[in-house]
């Protein structure tokens, strides 16, 4: 059976190593479908919220036209240097206006603190550039 529900990760090395991941990670990839039908993969800041991810995009990007037009997603985590550990998310990506913004989002707010810091950005400026919540539901939950 597929698995569909970030918080039914195994009990077991794959599943330590996913929510290691999905919560220390600073970036991961996500992969809209562009209007010619190609994937488009962007890197992305995120957070894990129970069965979700969370990410947060500026406007006006290619990946926030994708998704008007096709919700289809997949986002996937760094592996380590020989692919032994992976997690891949299919699934569904949609804007999230109930998500506060970022800078008032207090996990968000304590995983990027320091990452902020290295860009060179301050954590108001970072909400008012990614200001478009996306909401990323799984499908398909494909993990090594």
């Amino acid at each position: 059976m597929a698995m569909t529900r970030l918080t039914e990760l195994p009990d077991d090395e794959r599943g330590a190593w996913a929510r290691v991941h999905l919560e220390r990670d600073i970036v991961a990839w996500l992969t809209t479908v562009a209007e010619d039908g190609m994937p488009q993969t962007s890197v992305v800041s995120f957070i894990w919220e129970g069965d979700t991810i969370l990410v947060y995009s500026e406007p006006d990007m290619p990946k926030i036209r994708n998704i008007a037009r096709s919700p289809l997603a997949a986002f996937a985590l760094e592996t380590d240097p020989y692919g032994d550990h992976w997690l891949i998310i299919e699934g569904t990506v949609e804007e999230d206006r109930s998500v506060p913004p970022a800078n008032e989002h207090p996990v968000y707010q304590a995983k990027y603190a320091e990452p902020l810091a290295h860009w060179g950005m301050d954590e108001a400026e970072s909400a008012r550039a990614f200001s478009v919540p996306l909401r990323i539901r799984p499908r398909r939950i494909r993990l090594l």
